[in-house]
């Protein structure tokens, strides 16, 4: 709505009792006008910090924001009219949420849309660029669950000579993860497809890395996805996961209650575990924390 439209909408709502009660209608269209005020002002006041940020900042928001509006063929304003989808069962059934989120547009675009400024997102591009340097020289990864292929094309970016397969469970994330290699100019060096993480179309010992970053706990048996992750990583490879603790969405089929829960999963797999971080993050419904690992296949 244009603020010419806002105000032609705002006389129409109070005309119906102006006649009768001038003076009531007089007292809160000048309430209103006051916090109408208010509110400029204070978008100013927050459009002034930002213009403040470092170029830095702002040509990371250049970066991710072209890419998105490239990757999902969309404009600015068509990002802004997309809908969340607000119909996931409360009983965590995961055909039901494949249906109603994974399959729909906007999915890779709002998990694209976190790299923005999502602390959790952020943290997990930084964890993995922590730890690039122990990777062979010629490596292949495979990155499960993609998603919008942000982390695949950082990656694959790194190191001219890494290939890197994946799968996801959406066609969306595929047709847009797709889109952002090809931007990226690192298409080439990728095979991605569509599947599940439970049954991977991978021989055994195929890889050198694997990449589990906010994947596992959208399914109900994240032993089932790991143990599948540990048949196609060679002996001596590297995973890089991450999981959440006490972050119960719908869309998350498992809860992991402590990250000493975590562990005890890589330890059942079969994972040695040579670097763990935990980090606390706040969000609306509370704080929660992400666990981060680096683990060898021994």
């Amino acid at each position: 709505m244009h603020y010419h439209e806002f105000e032609t909408s705002f006389e129409v709502r109070l005309q119906a009792h102006t006649d009768a009660y001038p003076n009531a209608a007089e007292y809160h269209r000048a309430r209103y006008n006051q916090t109408i005020q208010y509110l400029l002002s204070s978008i100013l006041e927050q459009t002034d910090t930002l213009i403040q940020q470092s170029e830095t900042t702002w040509a990371h928001t250049e970066e991710i924001v072209s890419d998105i509006l490239y990757c999902g063929e969309i404009t600015i304003e068509q990002l802004f009219a997309l809908e969340i989808p607000n119909q996931l069962t409360a009983d965590r059934d995961f055909e039901a949420v494949k249906t109603k989120l994974y399959e729909t547009k906007y999915y890779p675009i709002s998990e694209h849309l976190n790299y923005l400024a999502f602390p959790p997102a952020l943290e997990r591009k930084a964890f993995i660029r922590k730890h690039l340097n122990r990777f062979k020289e010629k490596s292949r990864f495979c990155d499960l669950g993609f998603g919008p292929g942000v982390l695949t094309a950082f990656i694959l970016q790194q190191n001219a000579s890494w290939q890197a397969d994946g799968v996801d469970v959406s066609k969306h994330c595929l047709h847009h993860a797709q889109r952002l290699l090809r931007k990226k100019e690192v298409l080439e060096k990728s095979e991605l497809s569509v599947g599940d993480v439970r049954n991977l179309p991978y021989p055994d010992d195929t890889f050198d890395v694997v990449i589990a970053i906010e994947v596992l706990e959208h399914i109900p048996d994240p032993e089932a996805g790991l143990s599948e992750a540990m048949r196609v990583l060679k002996s001596g490879g590297y995973a890089i996961t991450a999981l959440p603790v006490q972050l119960p969405l719908t869309m998350h089929l498992y809860d992991f209650d402590t990250p000493d829960e975590v562990l005890a999963l890589y330890k059942k797999v079969g994972l040695e575990v040579i670097d763990f971080e935990t980090k606390e993050f706040q969000r609306q419904a509370g704080a929660f924390v992400d666990t981060f690992a680096l683990s060898i296949k021994p």
